[in-house]
């Protein structure tokens, strides 16, 4: 089974990809069920107030605009906000197993324990770091951003995978969603000195960090195959058009969400009229 990034629309249909997507998910060819979904800034029509589908109550958008954009969303994958386990994202390297719903202090992944409850990150630059094994029963979501990266969150993610449920790293996929690319991670020299040189790279003397690299390379060294390992499809700050991008908007940027669940989310079914898993 072959899994990649494939572009989705507003009712989570497959599209071609010279199509504005509404959303991003891990699919296999004709597959119906995905462990990662990543929205776009796109997702909602286009008389809607808020910036888009901004989906974080911190950025200054009106708070029952974005409880519109999260009930919308909420509804169309057919989720209940009260069965949500999320990290506090604070820029750590802490992942822990989550066996409830609710907010999970000073972490920033979770690997999701019991099967009534999924999990999100809010991104808009940092990398959505998604683990799963092939029939989607095992599942977990990391957000790293550059601090998360040295701390090295992508490899404790699988650590706590294999810890809790057994696996060999073999058995699990890595997928890495939209973030910002090599292309566009600009750090000055006293933040590139304190990081792995290896993804630190300089051109027409500017200073450049690989986040999808630095993580993928963890899951390497955690064994998981490099087949296994997925890579983003879109760099958010080059594409700022369909992602939000805090280093592309200047720091005036919603924030799209990246998401996954037990059994992973279903494909290609309109559930506007309500939510139900």
């Amino acid at each position: 089974m072959e899994l990649s990034w494939r572009p989705l629309d507003k009712t989570t249909r497959e599209i071609s990809e010279g199509t504005t997507p509404a959303f991003y998910a891990v699919l296999a060819h004709g597959g119906k069920r995905s462990p990662a979904i990543v929205t776009t800034r796109g997702g909602r029509p286009d008389t809607h107030r808020c910036q888009g589908l901004n989906l974080s109550f911190n950025v200054g958008d009106d708070t029952d605009d974005v409880r519109d954009n999260r009930e919308f969303l909420f509804n169309k994958l057919g989720l209940r906000e009260d069965r949500l386990a999320q990290p506090e994202q604070v820029h750590g390297g802490t992942v822990l197993l989550a066996g409830a719903p609710g907010r999970y202090k000073a972490a920033d992944g979770l690997v999701i324990s019991d099967p009534r409850l999924w999990t999100a990150v809010l991104v808009a630059d940092c990398v959505p770091v998604f683990v799963f094994n092939r029939d989607f029963s095992v599942v977990g979501l990391a957000h790293a951003g550059r601090k998360g990266t040295h701390a090295g969150i992508a490899g404790s993610l699988i650590e706590q995978v294999k810890s809790a449920f057994d696996l060999p790293p073999g058995q699990l996929v890595v997928a890495l969603g939209p973030s910002i690319g090599p292309c566009c991670y600009e750090i000055d020299s006293t933040t590139a000195s304190g990081l792995r040189q290896t993804f630190v790279t300089e051109r027409e003397g500017k200073i450049f960090f690989d986040l999808w690299s630095a993580n993928a390379a963890q899951a390497l060294e955690e064994g998981v195959p490099e087949e296994s390992i997925i890579l983003p499809p879109a760099c958010t700050c080059c594409r700022k058009d369909v992602f939000f991008s805090h280093r592309g908007q200047r720091g005036k940027a919603g924030r799209q969400m990246a998401i996954t669940r037990h059994g992973g989310l279903e494909i290609g079914r309109d559930r506007s009229s309500g939510a139900s898993q």
